[in-house]
C-alpha cells in the first residue's frame, strides 16, 4: 500500500473573488472542520498546499498551520491566497511565519493591471494583491510566489507576470486551467476540457522559450524543474499531451472543507470523510481501491504541479538530462 507525500488542503470554500476559471465562489452551502481533525492527516505527507476558496477568512488559519505543522514537522507548507484582504493577510502571514519560518505563500496573479482586475471579477484585485506581496515581502518572508493560471483569455499575460515576479524578486509558478465537475466546475475560459488541446500561437510558444530558457539560465537545480514543469504546461495546453501518469489516490490526495478526501481535484470520487474516519482507514477501505481503479480508467489530461511531484521524481534522470541538454541548445518549441 503506498501513501501520499502531496495534499491540497481547502480549509474553506468562503471567497470573495468571482474568478471566470473557478466555480468554488459559487457554492453556497458548507461545513469546515476544526483544526484538530487536521491531527489525523497521514505522516508520510512532505508537501501541503493549504487552500480554498480563500484560507485567509478562516478566523483560525493559526491554529490550523500550527497543527498541521506539529503533525508535519518535516514537510513544506504553502498558503495559497488570492491576496484580496491585504489588511488581515499581511499581520497573519507574519504570526504564520513565527509558527513555521520556512512557510510558503502563493498569490494567485492572472494578469497585470486591469486583466487581474477581469480574471478575478473584482474591481481592484490587481492593487490589493499587489499590496498584498509587498506587505508579506517586507515583513521578512522569503518564500513567496506568484501563481498564474493560464485561460483562453490571458495568454499575452503570461509573459508579463513572470516579469513582474522578477520585478517583486519573488518566485513564478503558472498551470494551465482545467475543468472539474466539483472544484473549477465547467467553464468556458479552461484550456483543458477533453483530450485534445488545440490552445496555442506563436506568441505564446515564444514565451514560453523565454520562461523556460530563463530558468534554465540558472544552475538551481529547483529551477531547471519548473522549467521542465512549464515544458509540460506547453505541451498539455497546445497537444493535450501529458508528459507522465501519476496515480490520484496514492501518491496525493484533495482534502475538502467538510474533510471529504478526493484523489485530487479533478476527480470526483469521494474515498471517505477524516471527520469521521482515520486516514489509515479510508486509504485501505475497497471504496478508495475502487476511487484508484476509476481514475486510472479516466483518460483525460492533465498536468498540474501538485498531483506530479511524485512523478518528476520518479523520473529525475530523465529529467536532469532534458534540462542539461536544453541549457546549452535553448529550448525551441
Amino acid at each position: 500500500m503506498r501513501y501520499p507525500i502531496d495534499a491540497v488542503i481547502a480549509v474553506t470554500y468562503r471567497c470573495q473573488a468571482k474568478c471566470r476559471m473557478c466555480s468554488i465562489w459559487k457554492i453556497e452551502e458548507y461545513e469546515e472542520i476544526p483544526p484538530d481533525i487536521y491531527k489525523k492527516l497521514p505522516r508520510t505527507l512532505r508537501d501541503v498546499n493549504i487552500s480554498g476558496g480563500e484560507p485567509f477568512l478562516r478566523t483560525d488559519l493559526e491554529e490550523i498551520v500550527k497543527t498541521v505543522h506539529e503533525r508535519l514537522p518535516g514537510s513544506r507548507i504553502i498558503v495559497s491566497s488570492n491576496g484580496l484582504i491585504g489588511e488581515r493577510i499581511v499581520p497573519t502571514a507574519l504570526k504564520l511565519k513565527e509558527i513555521f519560518p520556512r512557510i510558503g505563500f502563493a498569490f494567485s496573479i492572472d494578469g497585470v493591471g486591469e486583466m487581474q482586475d477581469y480574471i478575478r471579477g473584482v474591481e481592484g484585485a490587481y492593487e490589493r494583491v499587489i499590496t498584498a506581496v509587498k506587505g508579506v515581502r517586507d515583513g521578512g518572508v522569503s518564500n513567496i510566489r506568484i501563481a498564474y493560471t493560464l485561460t483562453s483569455e490571458n495568454p499575452d499575460h503570461m509573459i508579463k507576470v513572470y516579469r513582474l515576479a522578477e520585478e517583486l524578486g519573488v518566485q513564478f509558478t503558472m498551470q494551465v486551467s482545467h475543468e472539474s465537475d466539483f472544484f473549477f466546475g465547467k467553464n468556458e475560459s479552461a484550456v483543458i476540457k477533453s483530450n485534445t488541446g488545440n490552445f496555442s500561437n506563436e506568441q505564446l510558444k515564444r514565451d514560453f522559450e523565454t520562461i523556460i530558457n530563463g530558468e534554465l539560465s540558472s544552475y538551481n537545480l529547483k529551477r531547471w524543474g519548473k522549467a521542465f514543469i512549464h515544458y509540460g504546461s506547453y505541451l498539455l495546453a497546445s497537444e493535450g499531451k501529458q508528459l507522465f501518469s501519476s496515480c490520484p489516490g496514492e501518491d496525493f490526495f484533495y482534502l475538502d472543507p467538510r474533510g471529504d478526501i478526493y484523489p485530487s481535484v479533478l476527480h470526483d470520487y469521494i474515498m471517505g470523510n477524516l471527520a469521521e474516519d482515520s486516514f489509515d482507514t479510508i486509504w485501505k477501505s475497497g471504496k478508495s481501491d475502487t476511487v484508484r481503479g476509476k481514475c486510472l480508467n479516466d483518460k483525460t489530461p492533465y498536468w498540474m504541479g501538485c498531483l506530479l511531484r511524485k512523478a518528476l521524481l520518479k523520473h529525475k534522470f530523465q529529467i536532469g538530462f532534458w534540462a542539461l541538454k536544453n541549457k546549452f541548445l535553448k529550448i525551441k518549441l
